[in-house]
């Protein structure tokens, strides 16, 4: 694949750069001296460390940027690091177009450079022959859909890590202000949007979207809640965009646009967007977890105690879209056994309930959200746990990452009513079908 720098790289390039900032480098090294990030409570901290056996060795991770690399710094790394001893960990942050590119063509060479990589969903069939498979995993704790696929033998080719999840937020304060109830169906929230619209203070919006980057961050979820997909749930690689659900899904988008934030459709980076559910400026919205974590958060947040989170109520029961990473071993690694070790004890239950009290990681084991701790401290683990059982993968072929620029461009012109939902629908099929047959999946 051609490098290019794509609207949405551009977008999480710019939200991880705050974090890029603070630590100096494109690369951190995680010594045995490093001071320990402040925590916003007392979280409960690993066992001492064993004698360091691993000492001299060091492991190479290949992750993203932005409020990743945070959830890696401050919770995944000092964990593992915390069980094995002083081992040199060198996290390489990337962009997400950026992560991919470098991710497969690393695995096209046969590269050895990188020992562990952190990846998203479509890219899983991509990287699939060129993983180790990682025994030992258990996988008690999470939904059997996020790791299914992934069994090969005994093990794991790829093991769920971090659990983003693409949902619906609403603020309580104001839907009660306007004397409204959460959406309980499609139509109903199509309703809501306009009534607020017309009812909300001035400065506040019914909306909010992430539409430069629309099909990953809001219509790919709203097309599940109509009762469609993008690629046959069968297979997961046949496209199937070209139906009245696809149709229906691009006017219920439209609603985002039209009852929304003045920059849905503009939107310079993440952060940004997140600043503004933060301010106030946004009763409702399309968000990944990542995007409101500090919602909570008297420092970050002027919403604290306000903001409830949900599946769209879709046709079927409720909906929300996976958006999970996963830790996976190249079989180039010249650390193998070390890299699995990383993989088991960041996966484990300990290691993603440390990660989530000390760094906000949306866990991908239902069980941490069951956590004494968990409910102690965040008030909507119910909620969480409700999205976790109810996300279901959209992006399943690996053909998407090939498409998604396309998609968007096409949805954007149906935004902007330079089409109408019809042709947009028949357009992004086209793409998804093009896309398909150039990797012979179809």
């Amino acid at each position: 694949m051609a490098s290019r720098i794509t609207r949405r790289q551009m977008l999480y390039l710019a939200a991880g750069a705050a974090v890029a900032a603070t630590v100096g480098s494109a690369v951190l090294f995680f010594s045995a001296n490093q001071p320990k990030s402040p925590q916003p409570a007392q979280a409960p901290q690993p066992a001492e460390a064993p004698p360091a056996s691993q000492s001299q060795k060091k492991l190479v991770i290949l992750a993203r940027s932005a409020y990743h690399e945070e959830i890696h710094r401050r919770g995944l790394i000092p964990y593992f690091r915390s069980k094995v001893g002083s081992v040199e960990v060198l996290y390489i942050p990337k962009g997400y177009d950026d992560l991919y590119q470098v991710g497969i063509l690393a695995m096209q060479r046969q590269s050895s450079e990188y020992d562990v990589l952190y990846v998203d969903e479509p890219w899983l069939l991509d990287l699939k022959p060129h993983m180790e498979v990682i025994e030992g995993i258990d996988t008690s704790g999470y939904p059997s859909k996020l790791v299914e696929k992934q069994r090969v033998g005994n093990g794991l080719f790829a093991v769920p890590i971090v659990g983003n999840v693409n949902f619906f937020f609403y603020r309580r304060d104001l839907l009660d202000q306007i004397n409204k109830s959460p959406p309980r169906s499609m139509d109903d929230l199509a309703r809501l949007l306009e009534e607020a619209s017309r009812k909300l203070p001035r400065g506040v919006y019914a909306a909010g979207a992430n539409l430069p980057s629309a099909v990953s961050d809001a219509y790919a979820t709203i097309l599940l809640a109509h009762g469609g997909a993008l690629f046959d749930p069968k297979d997961g690689v046949t496209p199937v965009v070209d139906s009245q659900e696809g149709v229906e899904a691009l006017k219920t988008l439209y609603l985002f646009k039209k009852h929304g934030h003045p920059k849905n459709m503009s939107w310079t980076n993440l952060t940004e967007y997140s600043e503004a559910i933060y301010q106030g400026e946004i009763m409702s919205g399309m968000v990944w977890n990542g995007w409101v974590q500090y919602a909570d958060v008297p420092e970050r947040s002027k919403i604290v105690g306000k903001m409830e989170v949900m599946p769209l109520p879709g046709k079927r029961g409720p909906v929300a879209q996976t958006g999970v990473w996963y830790y996976v071993v190249p079989k180039y690694s010249q650390n193998k056994e070390l890299a699995k070790e990383y993989v088991r004890l960041a996966t484990s239950f300990e290691g993603q309930l440390y990660a989530h009290l000390n760094a906000q990681m949306p866990p991908t084991r239902y069980t941490v959200y069951q956590d004494s701790k968990v409910r102690e401290r965040n008030r909507l683990a119910d909620s969480y746990l409700k999205l976790l059982e109810a996300a279901t993968p959209a992006r399943t072929s690996p053909a998407y990452m090939d498409a998604e620029s396309a998609l968007n461009t096409t949805v954007s012109k149906y935004l902007n009513d330079q089409i109408t939902a019809e042709e947009a629908v028949r357009q992004m099929q086209k793409i998804l079908v093009e896309a398909s047959k150039k990797r012979g999946l179809i």
